[in-house]
């Protein structure tokens, strides 16, 4: 649990000071547990130490819109309160079993009266860390801003490449459906036709784009 980002340039026994100053508590999730439901009364932020989970929301047709997925070091729920919402607009499920670590959001945006430098830098940890959080997010905003399921498709594909001529997607058929808000006999299809075409190769969530 020390060496996640959220305690990075903060040594052991200061991280262990902060738990202990903080009240900082960790619980551990079965896969596909809910760790936070919508209408929640939230007053925390998370931190995944281990394991992965899914943040959804609900859109005006009554369908689970999958918004984001998270992994290790990975913060949520600290736009719910930041913005000083009393309920929480989403539901947080874990996709594997998971650890995370829950920080009172009170006590961690206001230092003590030691003003100690390591709480001092563990807010700037999370700043950073959100910092991080919303590029991803607006790198969504640029994929699902498409107008096309396959120009979707393959913004949402560039975006996990990097350099390597075949990678992998941290979703499922029906998860990356609803990442890109499509239905997923429409997404099928679109790949289906994009194989064809010899766009792309892929097998289950592997791919290769070829031009």
């Amino acid at each position: 649990m020390l060496n996640i980002d959220l305690f990075e340039n903060i040594e052991n026994n200061e991280v262990l000071e902060l738990l202990k100053c903080l009240g900082l508590k960790t619980k551990v999730y079965k896969k596909n547990s809910v760790i936070i439901k919508t209408n929640d009364k939230i007053d925390y932020l998370g931190i995944i130490l281990s394991g992965s989970a899914q943040i959804y929301r609900t859109d005006a047709a009554g369908r689970r819109v999958l918004t984001e997925n998270l992994n290790a070091d990975d913060i949520f729920a600290h736009d719910i309160v930041c913005l000083g919402i009393k309920r929480s607009p989403v539901l947080v499920e874990t996709k594997e079993g998971c650890e995370v670590l829950f920080l009172p959001f009170e006590k961690v945006v206001t230092p003590c009266e030691k003003l100690c430098g390591y709480h001092i830098q563990l807010i700037k940890n999370i700043l950073k860390i959100i910092s991080k959080r919303n590029t991803l997010l607006n790198d969504k905003l640029d994929i699902v801003g498409q107008k096309t399921i396959r120009d979707k498709i393959l913004a949402l594909l560039n975006n996990y490449r990097g350099e390597e001529k075949i990678f992998s997607i941290p979703f499922s058929r029906e998860e990356m459906a609803r990442f890109l808000c499509s239905d997923r006999s429409a997404l099928s299809r679109e790949l289906s036709k994009m194989r064809d075409e010899g766009i792309l190769k892929y097998n289950k969530n592997h791919f290769e784009i070829l031009k």
